[in-house]
């Protein structure tokens, strides 16, 4: 029997690793993925749109420049700041707020769509991700999610590194990073999780 996750600690270790490096210089080159996006989801000019888990900014660049109301969230601040950077470049006008996929800080039915390109995927609690997705989005309005599949190359890329990257030491783990037997780590359990 596997030790269940802890979803806070996960958490906490996630804002962690996106906020350590530059992950805009990685992310600006699928900017194509938030302009197929927006295409996808019929964006039209004046509609209210979130970015959820936006990282720097390409599914909300790409809905500023349709001419929607955009607000930009993540709860990586870093990334939010370089979003605001490339908005300001182009002159867009886009509200940047730190927030939870997991808590959005918005009222029911708010939002004419709800996006999010390879960012919310990766929320500890999908159900309550999807949940709050749902919750702002207006009846009749449109959830577009762009994610890497857990059988396709990055899916299978992130089950590879989770079998080979040790987590900090912890309750799963003895001094010498071995598992402690009977104990599944975070890394292991969620890099295999398929849903």
């Amino acid at each position: 029997m596997s030790t269940p996750i802890d979803l806070v600690a996960l958490k906490n270790r996630q804002l962690a690793s996106w906020a350590s490096g530059d992950y805009a210089v990685i992310g600006t080159t699928l900017q194509i993925v938030g302009e197929q996006l927006a295409e996808a989801c019929d964006l039209l000019c004046d509609e209210r749109v979130l970015d959820v888990a936006a990282g720097n900014g390409n599914a909300t660049l790409a809905a500023a420049r349709r001419g929607c109301k955009v607000t930009s969230t993540d709860y990586v601040a870093a990334l939010l700041e370089r979003g605001e950077d490339r908005a300001r470049a182009e002159r867009l006008h886009v509200t940047f707020q730190v927030a939870d996929a997991e808590a959005l800080p918005f009222e029911d039915g708010h939002f004419d769509a709800v996006l999010s390109t390879f960012g919310v995927m990766f929320a500890p609690d999908q159900p309550k991700a999807a949940a709050e997705l749902a919750r702002v989005c207006r009846p009749g309005g449109r959830i577009g999610l762009a994610n890497w599949t857990p059988e396709g190359f990055v899916g299978q890329m992130f089950k590879t590194l989770g079998r080979h990257v040790l987590p900090r030491q912890g309750p799963c783990r003895l001094r010498s990073g071995a598992p402690k037997p009977g104990c599944t780590s975070i890394l292991t359990s969620a890099s295999s999780c398929s849903r």
